[in-house]
């Protein structure tokens, strides 16, 4: 009788992970997105303001490209697959905005920060749209 509770025990220990795995999953796809997402809008503003500051640029941009790296790696759980592309276009556009930034090219560092933005309304209309709350992070 022992043996049957151990085998239902150990049966029901390893259904269980998969749901553990997800949930971890979901939590860490999270806490990257939403630490990704602000560091493009505190980054945008900062740069924006003091846009003259070409070694500021340079590595704003170089931290852009990182961030660009470790977005690609991520894989979202199943209810983040539709908005996923536009983060990642938002990371992508990123790069590219704090790149003409480093070139001291003010269009087209406006020009690719109105896709940033059009993108990540296009994320918050999928997310709404899927019941989905994003925290954020308090200054």
């Amino acid at each position: 009788m022992k043996l049957i509770h151990a085998v239902a025990l150990v049966a029901v220990t390893v259904m269980a992970l998969p749901a553990v795995a997800r949930a971890e999953n979901r939590r860490e796809y999270v806490n990257k997105y939403v630490l990704l997402i602000d560091s493009v809008n505190r980054t945008e503003a900062w740069v924006r303001v003091h846009f003259e500051d070409a070694g500021l640029c340079r590595m704003a941009h170089s931290i852009a490209q990182r961030h660009v790296e470790e977005a690609r790696r991520m894989t979202p759980p199943p209810e983040f697959v539709a908005m996923h592309p536009h983060f990642l276009l938002v990371m992508e556009n990123t790069e590219r905005m704090l790149a003409a930034a480093a070139a001291g090219d003010r269009v087209a560092f406006r020009r690719y920060l109105r896709i940033i933005q059009d993108e990540q309304r296009m994320i918050a209309e999928l997310l709404e749209a899927n019941g989905i709350f994003m925290p954020g992070i308090e200054p």
